[in-house]
Protein backbone atom coordinates (compact mmCIF):
# COMPACT_ATOMS: atom_id res chain seq x y z
CA UNK A 1 0.00 0.00 0.00
CA UNK A 2 1.51 3.43 -1.26
CA UNK A 3 1.40 6.62 1.34
CA UNK A 4 -1.30 8.70 -0.28
CA UNK A 5 -1.00 12.33 -0.04
CA UNK A 6 -3.84 12.30 2.74
CA UNK A 7 -1.73 9.73 4.73
CA UNK A 8 1.41 11.94 4.13
CA UNK A 9 -0.48 14.67 5.71
CA UNK A 10 -1.65 13.18 9.07
CA UNK A 11 1.37 11.35 9.49
CA UNK A 12 3.24 14.50 9.27
CA UNK A 13 0.97 16.07 11.83
CA UNK A 14 1.36 13.15 14.03
CA UNK A 15 4.99 13.35 14.32
CA UNK A 16 5.26 17.43 14.91
CA UNK A 17 2.62 16.97 17.46
CA UNK A 18 4.47 14.19 19.01
CA UNK A 19 7.38 16.30 18.90
CA UNK A 20 6.27 19.23 20.30
CA UNK A 21 4.14 17.47 23.07
CA UNK A 22 5.95 13.62 23.58
CA UNK A 23 2.58 12.25 24.26
CA UNK A 24 0.65 9.85 21.73
CA UNK A 25 -1.90 11.65 19.59
CA UNK A 26 -5.39 10.75 18.73
CA UNK A 27 -7.33 11.51 16.06
CA UNK A 28 -9.26 14.10 18.33
CA UNK A 29 -6.49 15.99 18.64
CA UNK A 30 -5.17 16.56 14.91
CA UNK A 31 -8.67 17.35 14.26
CA UNK A 32 -8.57 20.42 16.83
CA UNK A 33 -4.91 20.67 16.44
CA UNK A 34 -3.54 19.43 13.44
CA UNK A 35 -5.01 20.94 10.70
CA UNK A 36 -7.18 18.01 9.69
CA UNK A 37 -10.05 18.75 7.90
CA UNK A 38 -11.30 15.31 7.76
CA UNK A 39 -13.93 13.14 10.14
CA UNK A 40 -12.53 11.73 13.45
CA UNK A 41 -13.74 8.31 11.36
CA UNK A 42 -11.34 8.92 8.59
CA UNK A 43 -8.34 9.97 10.15
CA UNK A 44 -8.74 6.62 12.55
CA UNK A 45 -9.05 4.29 9.41
CA UNK A 46 -6.06 6.23 8.23
CA UNK A 47 -3.99 5.88 11.59
CA UNK A 48 -4.91 2.12 11.76
CA UNK A 49 -3.19 1.56 8.01
CA UNK A 50 0.00 3.65 9.11
CA UNK A 51 -0.27 1.26 11.90
CA UNK A 52 -0.45 -1.57 9.83
CA UNK A 53 2.20 -0.29 7.30
CA UNK A 54 4.90 -0.01 9.75
CA UNK A 55 4.99 3.83 10.52
CA UNK A 56 2.74 4.03 13.74
CA UNK A 57 2.78 2.08 17.34
CA UNK A 58 0.31 1.69 19.50
CA UNK A 59 1.52 2.41 22.99
CA UNK A 60 -0.17 0.01 25.79
CA UNK A 61 -3.87 1.09 25.85
CA UNK A 62 -3.66 4.37 24.78
CA UNK A 63 -6.22 5.33 22.26
CA UNK A 64 -3.23 7.32 20.99
CA UNK A 65 -0.32 6.79 18.13
CA UNK A 66 3.54 8.06 18.80
CA UNK A 67 5.92 7.39 15.47
CA UNK A 68 8.38 4.51 14.55
CA UNK A 69 11.46 4.63 13.62
CA UNK A 70 10.73 4.86 10.14
CA UNK A 71 8.03 7.50 10.63
CA UNK A 72 11.10 9.59 11.79
CA UNK A 73 13.16 8.20 8.84
CA UNK A 74 10.44 9.51 5.75
CA UNK A 75 10.04 12.76 8.17
CA UNK A 76 14.05 13.28 7.65
CA UNK A 77 13.95 12.56 4.29
CA UNK A 78 11.01 14.04 3.11
CA UNK A 79 8.58 15.59 5.24
CA UNK A 80 9.70 17.52 7.56
CA UNK A 81 10.01 21.58 7.02
CA UNK A 82 13.08 23.98 6.67
CA UNK A 83 13.73 25.71 9.83
CA UNK A 84 13.90 29.31 10.60
CA UNK A 85 16.91 30.74 12.11
CA UNK A 86 16.35 33.28 15.33
CA UNK A 87 18.57 36.10 15.49
CA UNK A 88 19.91 34.86 18.86
CA UNK A 89 21.03 31.38 17.39
CA UNK A 90 22.85 33.36 14.58
CA UNK A 91 24.83 35.54 17.51
CA UNK A 92 25.80 32.32 19.48
CA UNK A 93 27.68 31.11 15.95
CA UNK A 94 29.21 34.37 15.40
CA UNK A 95 31.65 34.08 18.47
CA UNK A 96 33.19 31.52 16.50
CA UNK A 97 34.64 34.18 13.87
CA UNK A 98 36.53 35.58 17.16
CA UNK A 99 39.00 32.29 16.16
CA UNK A 100 41.35 31.49 14.18
CA UNK A 101 40.89 28.17 12.27
CA UNK A 102 44.63 27.39 13.63
CA UNK A 103 42.70 27.33 17.27
CA UNK A 104 41.16 23.99 16.69
CA UNK A 105 40.77 22.75 19.94
CA UNK A 106 38.79 26.09 20.94
CA UNK A 107 36.97 26.32 17.67
CA UNK A 108 35.78 22.72 18.75
CA UNK A 109 34.96 23.19 22.06
CA UNK A 110 33.26 26.57 21.45
CA UNK A 111 31.04 25.02 18.55
CA UNK A 112 30.03 21.97 20.86
CA UNK A 113 28.80 24.26 23.23
CA UNK A 114 27.13 26.49 20.93
CA UNK A 115 24.67 23.56 18.98
CA UNK A 116 23.90 22.20 22.61
CA UNK A 117 22.40 25.84 23.47
CA UNK A 118 20.29 26.42 19.69
CA UNK A 119 18.71 22.99 20.06
CA UNK A 120 18.12 22.02 23.88
CA UNK A 121 20.00 18.95 23.16
CA UNK A 122 23.46 17.01 24.28
CA UNK A 123 25.95 17.95 21.43
CA UNK A 124 28.95 15.93 20.93
CA UNK A 125 32.09 15.70 19.14
CA UNK A 126 34.58 12.97 17.57
CA UNK A 127 37.64 14.20 16.58
CA UNK A 128 39.55 12.53 13.96
CA UNK A 129 42.91 12.98 12.20
CA UNK A 130 43.18 13.54 8.69
CA UNK A 131 45.12 11.21 6.95
CA UNK A 132 48.43 13.03 5.26
CA UNK A 133 49.86 14.05 8.38
CA UNK A 134 52.85 16.47 7.88
CA UNK A 135 55.98 17.98 9.69
CA UNK A 136 57.09 21.05 8.18
CA UNK A 137 60.76 20.73 9.62
CA UNK A 138 62.83 18.41 11.99
CA UNK A 139 64.98 20.25 14.72
CA UNK A 140 67.48 18.07 17.16
CA UNK A 141 69.63 19.45 20.36
CA UNK A 142 72.31 17.10 22.44
CA UNK A 143 70.97 16.47 26.28
CA UNK A 144 73.57 14.45 27.22
CA UNK A 145 75.81 11.28 25.49
CA UNK A 146 73.44 8.94 25.24
CA UNK A 147 69.81 11.29 24.49
CA UNK A 148 68.26 14.15 22.41
CA UNK A 149 65.88 16.21 22.07
CA UNK A 150 64.23 15.82 18.66
CA UNK A 151 62.21 18.71 17.78
CA UNK A 152 59.17 18.85 15.34
CA UNK A 153 57.70 22.40 13.72
CA UNK A 154 53.79 21.10 11.87
CA UNK A 155 52.43 23.45 9.52
CA UNK A 156 50.05 24.87 12.17
CA UNK A 157 52.97 26.34 13.96
CA UNK A 158 52.65 23.68 16.79
CA UNK A 159 56.16 22.34 18.20
CA UNK A 160 55.89 18.73 19.56
CA UNK A 161 59.23 17.72 21.18
CA UNK A 162 60.26 14.45 22.02
CA UNK A 163 63.19 13.06 24.74
CA UNK A 164 64.79 10.11 22.94
CA UNK A 165 67.02 7.79 24.82
CA UNK A 166 69.70 6.39 22.33
CA UNK A 167 71.38 3.73 24.37
CA UNK A 168 74.95 4.59 22.28
CA UNK A 169 77.14 7.59 22.60
CA UNK A 170 75.89 10.89 20.40
CA UNK A 171 77.33 13.74 19.25
CA UNK A 172 76.57 16.76 18.14
CA UNK A 173 77.88 15.40 14.48
CA UNK A 174 75.73 12.87 15.02
CA UNK A 175 71.98 15.32 15.99
CA UNK A 176 73.10 17.30 12.77
CA UNK A 177 73.47 14.19 10.62
CA UNK A 178 69.92 12.87 11.94
CA UNK A 179 68.28 16.27 11.63
CA UNK A 180 69.27 16.59 7.93
CA UNK A 181 67.94 13.28 7.04
CA UNK A 182 64.82 13.79 8.02
CA UNK A 183 64.29 17.56 6.92
CA UNK A 184 65.75 15.36 3.33
CA UNK A 185 63.10 12.62 3.25
CA UNK A 186 60.14 13.81 5.60
CA UNK A 187 60.06 17.41 5.97
CA UNK A 188 56.85 18.80 4.02
CA UNK A 189 55.83 15.07 2.86
CA UNK A 190 52.55 13.42 3.73
CA UNK A 191 53.93 10.36 6.87
CA UNK A 192 51.82 8.28 5.17
CA UNK A 193 53.42 8.20 1.95
CA UNK A 194 56.64 7.09 3.36
CA UNK A 195 57.53 3.68 1.59
CA UNK A 196 60.16 1.25 2.15
CA UNK A 197 63.03 2.98 -0.55
CA UNK A 198 62.67 5.94 1.43
CA UNK A 199 63.33 4.14 5.07
CA UNK A 200 66.03 2.42 3.46
CA UNK A 201 67.56 5.71 2.33
CA UNK A 202 67.11 7.41 5.83
CA UNK A 203 68.55 4.28 7.28
CA UNK A 204 71.52 4.57 5.12
CA UNK A 205 72.38 8.21 5.77
CA UNK A 206 72.03 7.71 9.90
CA UNK A 207 74.91 5.08 9.33
CA UNK A 208 75.38 3.21 13.05
CA UNK A 209 72.27 5.29 14.12
CA UNK A 210 70.13 3.38 11.70
CA UNK A 211 68.30 1.68 14.71
CA UNK A 212 66.99 5.09 15.54
CA UNK A 213 65.11 5.13 11.99
CA UNK A 214 61.82 3.22 13.14
CA UNK A 215 61.47 4.81 16.62
CA UNK A 216 61.82 8.38 14.96
CA UNK A 217 59.85 7.42 12.46
CA UNK A 218 56.88 5.91 15.28
CA UNK A 219 57.57 9.67 17.27
CA UNK A 220 56.99 11.67 14.27
CA UNK A 221 53.87 10.04 13.06
CA UNK A 222 52.21 10.35 16.64
CA UNK A 223 53.74 13.98 16.63
CA UNK A 224 51.49 14.47 13.31
CA UNK A 225 48.39 13.22 13.99
CA UNK A 226 48.14 12.92 17.67
CA UNK A 227 48.45 9.99 19.52
CA UNK A 228 45.10 9.59 20.38
CA UNK A 229 43.30 9.05 16.19
CA UNK A 230 39.96 9.67 17.90
CA UNK A 231 38.88 11.40 21.01
CA UNK A 232 34.54 12.16 21.94
CA UNK A 233 33.63 15.14 24.19
CA UNK A 234 29.98 15.78 25.15
CA UNK A 235 28.26 19.62 26.32
CA UNK A 236 24.62 19.89 27.95
CA UNK A 237 24.00 16.19 28.89
CA UNK A 238 21.60 17.49 31.58
CA UNK A 239 19.63 19.28 28.52
CA UNK A 240 18.38 15.54 28.02
CA UNK A 241 17.22 15.31 31.96
CA UNK A 242 14.99 17.50 31.23
CA UNK A 243 12.98 15.15 28.44
CA UNK A 244 10.82 12.31 29.89
CA UNK A 245 12.61 9.59 28.02
CA UNK A 246 15.73 10.37 30.16
CA UNK A 247 13.73 11.08 33.07
CA UNK A 248 16.21 7.84 34.43
CA UNK A 249 19.52 8.58 35.04
CA UNK A 250 20.51 5.39 35.12
CA UNK A 251 20.23 5.34 31.75
CA UNK A 252 21.98 8.72 30.66
CA UNK A 253 24.71 7.27 32.54
CA UNK A 254 24.73 4.19 30.38
CA UNK A 255 24.43 6.36 27.24
CA UNK A 256 27.36 8.32 28.14
CA UNK A 257 29.43 4.89 28.46
CA UNK A 258 28.91 4.45 24.75
CA UNK A 259 30.98 7.37 24.23
CA UNK A 260 33.91 6.12 26.07
CA UNK A 261 37.05 4.28 25.13
CA UNK A 262 38.44 7.24 23.02
CA UNK A 263 34.99 6.77 20.58
CA UNK A 264 35.76 3.32 19.50
CA UNK A 265 32.30 2.48 20.66
CA UNK A 266 30.39 5.11 18.80
CA UNK A 267 31.66 4.29 15.48
CA UNK A 268 29.43 1.26 15.42
CA UNK A 269 26.33 3.46 15.42
CA UNK A 270 26.91 6.28 13.29
CA UNK A 271 25.75 5.22 9.48
CA UNK A 272 27.83 5.81 6.47
CA UNK A 273 24.69 7.36 4.38
CA UNK A 274 24.09 10.50 4.34
CA UNK A 275 21.80 13.33 2.17
CA UNK A 276 23.43 15.99 -0.22
CA UNK A 277 24.20 18.73 2.67
CA UNK A 278 26.67 15.48 4.51
CA UNK A 279 24.30 15.01 7.28
CA UNK A 280 23.65 12.01 8.38
CA UNK A 281 20.63 10.83 11.14
CA UNK A 282 20.52 7.80 13.33
CA UNK A 283 17.72 6.82 14.35
CA UNK A 284 17.62 5.16 17.44
CA UNK A 285 15.94 1.73 17.20
CA UNK A 286 17.44 1.18 13.89
CA UNK A 287 19.02 -2.28 13.68
CA UNK A 288 19.03 -3.20 16.74
CA UNK A 289 20.67 -0.06 18.49
CA UNK A 290 21.45 0.11 22.04
CA UNK A 291 20.87 3.34 21.51
CA UNK A 292 17.07 3.06 22.35
CA UNK A 293 14.71 6.17 22.66
CA UNK A 294 18.15 8.09 21.10
CA UNK A 295 18.28 9.96 17.66
CA UNK A 296 22.05 11.47 16.79
CA UNK A 297 21.84 14.48 14.21
CA UNK A 298 25.34 14.61 12.87
CA UNK A 299 28.22 15.56 9.94
CA UNK A 300 31.76 15.53 9.28
CA UNK A 301 33.64 19.09 8.89
CA UNK A 302 37.36 19.38 8.67
CA UNK A 303 38.81 21.81 11.40
CA UNK A 304 42.47 22.49 11.54
CA UNK A 305 44.27 19.22 10.29
CA UNK A 306 41.66 17.10 12.05
CA UNK A 307 37.98 15.93 10.84
CA UNK A 308 35.46 16.43 13.34
CA UNK A 309 32.29 15.05 13.71
CA UNK A 310 29.58 17.40 15.17
CA UNK A 311 26.54 15.77 16.49
CA UNK A 312 23.29 16.85 18.42
CA UNK A 313 22.32 13.75 20.66
CA UNK A 314 18.60 13.72 22.12
CA UNK A 315 15.14 11.82 22.20
CA UNK A 316 14.31 10.04 19.07
CA UNK A 317 11.19 12.40 19.00
CA UNK A 318 14.10 15.17 18.63
CA UNK A 319 13.27 18.33 16.67
CA UNK A 320 14.97 17.32 13.82
CA UNK A 321 14.38 20.46 11.85
CA UNK A 322 16.18 22.21 14.56
CA UNK A 323 19.27 19.84 14.87
CA UNK A 324 19.79 19.80 11.18
CA UNK A 325 19.33 23.40 10.84
CA UNK A 326 21.80 24.10 13.68
CA UNK A 327 24.48 21.78 12.01
CA UNK A 328 24.10 23.39 8.63
CA UNK A 329 24.62 26.47 9.77
CA UNK A 330 27.78 25.40 11.74
CA UNK A 331 29.16 24.39 8.67
CA UNK A 332 28.30 27.52 6.85
CA UNK A 333 29.85 29.36 9.60
CA UNK A 334 33.35 27.35 9.41
CA UNK A 335 33.33 27.16 5.83
CA UNK A 336 33.49 31.36 5.84
CA UNK A 337 35.66 31.27 8.87
CA UNK A 338 38.16 29.19 6.53
CA UNK A 339 37.70 31.26 3.56
CA UNK A 340 37.99 34.70 5.44
CA UNK A 341 41.77 33.37 6.77
CA UNK A 342 42.75 32.05 3.26
CA UNK A 343 41.92 35.12 1.13
CA UNK A 344 44.86 36.96 3.02
CA UNK A 345 46.79 34.50 2.80
CA UNK A 346 46.38 33.63 -0.97
CA UNK A 347 47.01 37.48 -2.04
CA UNK A 348 50.54 37.12 -0.57
CA UNK A 349 51.02 34.39 -1.67
CA UNK A 350 50.68 35.51 -5.29
CA UNK A 351 51.59 38.71 -4.45
CA UNK A 352 55.55 37.15 -3.81
CA UNK A 353 55.13 37.68 -0.11
CA UNK A 354 55.50 34.62 1.37
CA UNK A 355 57.06 33.09 4.25
CA UNK A 356 60.01 31.09 1.93
CA UNK A 357 63.16 32.36 0.77
CA UNK A 358 65.69 30.84 -1.33
CA UNK A 359 63.60 27.71 -1.11
CA UNK A 360 63.68 27.51 2.86
CA UNK A 361 61.33 27.90 5.04
CA UNK A 362 62.57 30.44 7.51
Amino acid sequence: MELSERKLKILKSIIDEYIDRGEPVGSKHLMEYGNISLSPATIRNEMSDLENMGYLDKPHASAGRVPSGNAYRLYVEELMQEYKTSSEQLDLLSELTRFKTEEKDKIVEKARKIMSKMTNYASITVSENLPGAVISRFETMIIDSESMLLVMIMPDGRVNTKHLSTGTALDANDAQIIKNALNAHLSGRSLDDVSLSDIMSIEEEFGDMKALVNPILRIAYEAAVGSERRSVEVDGITNLLSYPEFKNVEKVKDLLGLFEQNGDTIKDFLPVESDESGLKVYIGDEENSKLSDTSIVFCSLPVGNRNTIFGILGPKRMDYKKATNALKRLSQTLQSLAKDEDAPRAIAENSGFSDEKDGKTD
